[in-house]
């Protein structure tokens, strides 16, 4: 079994992805990062907020040009083909409206790669080339939640490779359908509505009546305990039941990587079979990965961050 190294939301920090590659052990030969014995898998969200943004695409598309990496799809990626992408029949309306909250949101990555240029529309393409999920003998990957059943649904709908197909996207980018539902859920995680008259502020000062989950702990049982929010966000919240509907897939054997969650502090295990590798590089967090092994069990000592070298690699100098 090959080893791999799992690497979380970049977000267009390629200072930090590359101190990461050099310190996992890879080297920039022919233009792209490569290891000997080790691949990358990248779980999504490439591009918004970060000072680097065509950087990171770049050093992505050329590993996985070279078969050093696999990459996947991130919401942001999913969003940036929205923007990108005209309704069929009405022309100059987009998929993703392009109003104050959403261009904000991808401001970093329409100011680097100009807004509709040929170089924007080669990059979304791309981005449609990429998979939602990955699976491999011992591992898995998705941007934010592994749900088998709702994975199975699109069956139709995404080639073996679990690229969407033309029809895929059509239906997915499509607000109402059962697609568009499903790849929500994949690509943001599952969202739950809070008791009447309960909201909450998100990190971007929007007012949210619904939160996504914990839902790969089973013992996330109150909207206090499962809630995706802050300590003190959390702190407001009431402990009544949550319910179970809302649980993914917890009967997958293998492990799961995913990222898109902002975790806080210093990166950690949460589960001993499915953990985040998103703990927030673009605000002022680290940039994390994990080094799979063949385990069958997650080992705190394969999580690496930049800065962080992996057990026996030496930092780069």
């Amino acid at each position: 079994m090959a080893d791999r190294l799992f690497i979380g939301d970049v977000h267009g920090h390629a200072d930090e992805l590359e101190a990461l590659l050099a310190e996992s052990g890879f080297q920039l030969t022919g233009g792209a990062w490569r290891h000997p014995s080790m691949t990358a898998v990248f779980c999504g969200d490439y591009i918004d907020r970060g000072p680097r943004q065509l950087d990171v695409v770049g050093i992505v598309r050329r590993m996985v040009d070279a078969g050093s990496a696999e990459a996947i799809q991130g919401n942001h990626e999913f969003n940036a083909v929205a923007w990108a992408t005209e309704v069929p029949d009405a022309p100059g309306r987009h998929f993703r409206t392009r109003g104050t909250k959403n261009r904000a949101q991808h401001a970093a990555f329409l100011d680097a790669v100009g807004n509709d240029s040929d170089l924007h529309k080669e990059i979304v393409s791309w981005f449609r080339s990429l998979p939602l999920w990955v699976e491999f003998d011992g591992a898995v990957a998705i941007h934010a939640c592994w749900h088998r059943d709702l994975q199975a649904e699109l069956a139709g709908l995404i080639d073996a490779n679990h690229v969407l197909t033309e029809e895929g996207w059509l239906q997915a980018l499509t607000k109402g359908t059962r697609a568009y539902e499903i790849t929500e859920t994949l690509l943001k995680g599952p969202e739950v509505a809070l008791p009447h008259g309960v909201t909450f502020f998100d990190k971007d000062g929007h007012e949210r009546k619904n939160t996504r989950v914990r839902w790969w702990d089973e013992e996330a049982t109150t909207f206090r305990l499962a809630a995706l929010v802050d300590e003190e966000t959390a702190s407001f919240l009431p402990e009544e039941a949550i319910g179970s509907d809302w649980l993914a897939d917890l009967g997958e054997e293998r492990l799961v990587f995913f990222g898109h969650y902002w975790m806080a502090g210093e990166p950690r295990i949460l589960h001993p079979r499915r953990t985040c590798l998103d703990f927030s590089v673009a605000k002022a967090g680290h940039l994390a990965a994990y080094r799979h092994e063949g385990e069958t069990e997650l080992d705190p000592n394969h999580l690496v961050w930049a800065g962080k070298p992996a057990p026996g690699m030496r930092p780069a100098r």
